[in-house]
């Protein structure tokens, strides 16, 4: 728990009511089911519950709870506008999002210092071509049919005099420049950020401890007011914001409390597993309720094959977990296999598009982490079962195009294919009937059936 003294405490009241907030009295620039792709550093890729991208995504859930916005998260650690140039194809332009949010600067900036107290270094993106750079991105985005969001930055550290601080406030002039020229909306981080440190200076200034862990990544505090400009800047009244923010931290400590029990689902068998002996040709399998109910003594029971799969995780529920129960356990290979997939249900306000970017994103870590990796279909649902229609929620034309997208990935990437789908589906393509019990969820001859399927992919994998 991060202690913050009375001044801190006022000082950040008197910011959620004061600057920062973009577009006050404009119309909602959000529409109904519209898709937004919020692009950046490690300050975006942080998902968990009190990140400022879940905390965006919380908001505008409470603000409009007749309106869902699907938000995927395309941050990664360590990224400057030229790591943002060259991904931009892959986790932006071939999803055609409405919106894309754009948070960027920190690693221009910090990656110049390093080893160079004047920032002289030769690393990082000089501020030249740090504005030509996010104003080509900006310009392929609106190509492409999409709207942009541009963020003005944050902070490099807390002391706003540090050497890092003044560079920033040249890299924030270069966003806004940028913003007024290809005419899109600007969320100024960069001065909310500001205004809420400006009451805080004093000399010693500490590094963090009001709005971020380190002078860089947020705290709750720092994600909510992140999260606050931006989506003020989409029109949304700053009071209105206010007025959500205890329903909003109180799903966030709800998260959290979810988090955590699916992160001690497994640890303790991971702590038992330990590290793989050398010659040990382990293999995870990782998913939800369909990894986790199948019975892998039966019908694996010579196979290094561990089991991690949760019910009712989705995979952006599944990123979270990925790393401390597939990376972490060293395997050569891993098997990621959805079911029928969780992302579905409306309460997950979830998207194709957001399950294609969270799948992914698991993908490369896995194989960025060295992991062989295997991907299966998902399979389809059915409607036999009475008030059991769960071709509704999971239209098998849906699921058959995550399939033909899932086969792509798998192949533009070296991963293993797993046509699960087919073996399981009747002429109508639903789950067969002598396949399942409830219509979602195979029993032990749906099972069967997808064995051979797994055996196959685990020779491969070798």
């Amino acid at each position: 728990m991060h202690l913050v003294n009375q001044k801190i405490w006022g000082a950040l009241i008197v910011l959620s009511l004061a600057g920062g907030t973009g577009t006050l009295g404009q119309n909602l620039l959000l529409r109904d089911r519209q898709q937004v792709i919020m692009l950046g550093d490690s300050l975006t890729e942080a998902e968990a519950p009190d990140g400022y991208v879940n905390t965006t995504r919380l908001i505008l859930a409470q603000v409009y709870p007749e309106m869902t916005v699907f938000t995927a998260n395309a941050g990664k650690g360590g990224n400057t506008s030229a790591d943002l140039e060259d991904r931009l194809q892959r986790d932006v332009l071939q999803f055609k999002p409405d919106w894309v949010t754009i948070s960027i600067g920190v690693n221009d900036i910090n990656q110049r210092f390093g080893d160079h107290p004047a920032g002289d270094g030769t690393n990082g993106v000089r501020l030249p071509a740090f504005k030509e750079k996010v104003s080509g991105l900006v310009q392929k985005i609106q190509a492409n049919g999409g709207k942009v969001l541009l963020c003005s930055g944050t902070v490099i550290k807390e002391d706003l005099s540090s050497p890092e601080n003044q560079q920033m406030e040249l890299y924030s002039a270069a966003l806004r420049e940028v913003a007024a020229e290809k005419q899109c909306p600007l969320a100024d981080t960069r001065q909310a950020f500001r205004d809420a440190l400006a009451p805080l200076q004093k000399p010693g200034m500490a590094v963090s401890g009001a709005l971020t862990v380190d002078g860089v990544h947020l705290l709750p505090r720092g994600s909510w007011l992140m999260a606050k400009t931006l989506v003020a800047a989409w029109g949304v009244p700053p009071e209105r914001i206010d007025r959500a923010r205890p329903a909003v931290e109180e799903q966030i400590h709800k998260q959290t409390e979810e988090l955590n029990r699916r992160l001690a689902r497994y640890r303790k068998s991971n702590y038992e597993a330990g590290l793989p002996c050398a010659d040990q040709q382990r293999v995870v399998m990782f998913g939800s309720s369909a990894v986790e109910y199948w019975d892998f003594t039966r019908d694996f029971p010579h196979a290094q094959l561990l089991n991690r799969g949760i019910g009712g995780e989705t995979t952006r529920q599944m990123r979270l977990r990925f790393v401390q129960d597939v990376v972490a356990l060293k395997p050569a290979a891993a098997i990621l296999f959805l079911g029928s997939c969780n992302d579905f249900w409306p309460e997950n306000r979830m998207s194709v598009v957001d399950t294609k970017s969270y799948l992914a994103r698991i993908a490369r870590l896995a194989k960025g982490s060295g992991i062989h990796l295997a991907i299966a279909s998902l399979i389809p649902a059915s409607d036999h079962l009475p008030k059991k229609d769960f071709i509704r929620s999971h239209p098998l034309a849906v699921v058959q195009e995550l399939n033909r997208w899932i086969k792509a990935l798998c192949q533009e990437n070296g991963y293993v294919f797993m046509e699960f789908y087919p073996a399981v589906a009747d002429q109508d393509g639903k789950l067969r009937r002598d396949f399942t019990e409830d219509g979602l969820h195979c029993n032990a001859a749906g099972y069967a059936v997808l064995k051979p399927l797994v055996e196959k992919a685990l020779t491969e994998l070798r």
